[in-house]
């Protein structure tokens, strides 16, 4: 039924902060009523909706399906006694609202994932399988290159019961375990395939958000989108490194309000067939990192919002 996720909605108490910290990241603001909304270049789809209010909390994230999945949504969430409820935020789109077991807000629209109309990143040289040729990657003006995320890849948010959000989103929502890490862990991808994940759950005392994921074009924008971040001030807070658990490269930074923002390149992708894929199901730390510049950091995995 899920088969795309179109953005997340946050509410944080300066919108300006935000602005500053989403822009140099490399996302483009609009106003949209009252709120601020920052979509990815050359990309015709909101990403983050930032929403002002006493404290910063994750307030809710949408997700896409089709006109067939919406039918068979509706019939899963009234099988499964859950309401489905008035729009519990101003904002100009449609859809349907409910709540997890956990109280989060989720909405779902029936729309596709908007495609990126950025020009495709240069060709990668590998042993064997040289496709850029006579063609430079890197020139004099590579220097003034700056990340420029390409779309809103996956979060991840905490959960008090991974077990439970897990059997809720993949047995109502229809969603696909692709990896986990015992009860304390858990990657799910979309009905119809594609990344390694577009939601996954950690498991805390109380619900919140862990980190936003941005894809870019190539582990330069990766390193160059850090560097711009940490030289403005920013926290890195994990990386660069290449996970075990979607196998992409990865940069880490704080964002204001001590969640975290990911640059990402080079995902598994998972055949809405499935094609044979084994979850894992291994320790945290196996799925954390093939390597890193450093372990991560005590503070990586906890949850800094306040819960209500």
């Amino acid at each position: 039924m899920i088969r795309s996720l179109l953005h997340v909605g946050m509410t944080v108490p300066d919108l300006e902060i935000g602005r500053a910290f989403y822009e140099l990241f490399g996302l483009e603001a609009h106003a949209s009523g009252n709120d601020l909304v920052f979509r990815c270049p050359d990309r015709a789809q909101d990403q983050v909706r930032l929403i002002e209010g006493p404290k910063k909390r994750l307030s809710y994230i949408s997700l896409g399906t089709n006109a067939a999945g919406m039918q068979a949504l509706k019939g899963n969430l009234e099988r499964a006694g859950v309401a489905i409820a008035d729009a519990p935020f101003r904002v100009p789109f449609g859809g349907i609202w409910f709540q997890d077991p956990h109280g989060d807000w989720v909405n779902v629209q029936v729309e596709e994932a908007a495609p990126s109309l950025m020009a495709a990143p240069p060709e990668v040289n590998s042993p064997g399988r040289y496709r850029r040729i006579g063609t430079r990657a890197c020139g004099v003006e590579t220097m003034q290159k700056r990340a420029r995320p390409r779309r809103l890849g996956h979060l991840i948010k905490f959960s008090p019961d991974v077990d439970r959000s897990t059997d809720f989103y993949t047995q109502v929502l229809g969603m696909k375990v692709s990896d986990r890490a015992q009860d304390i862990l858990a990657f799910l991808r979309g009905t119809g395939g594609g990344d390694h994940h577009m939601l996954a759950f950690a498991k805390s005392t109380h619900t919140g958000l862990h980190h936003l994921s941005f894809e870019v074009g190539d582990f330069d924008e990766i390193a160059i989108g850090a560097q711009t971040m940490t030289r403005a001030g920013y926290k890195s807070a994990f990386g660069p490194g290449r996970h075990v658990g979607g196998s992409n490269y990865f940069h880490y930074i704080r964002d204001p309000w001590n969640s975290l923002a990911e640059y990402f390149w080079d995902i598994d992708i998972i055949p809405e067939d499935d094609s044979g894929w084994v979850p894992l199901n291994v320790t945290p730390e196996e799925l954390t990192a093939v390597w890193a510049s450093e372990p991560p950091p005590p503070e990586f995995p906890m949850n800094f919002e306040l819960p209500d």
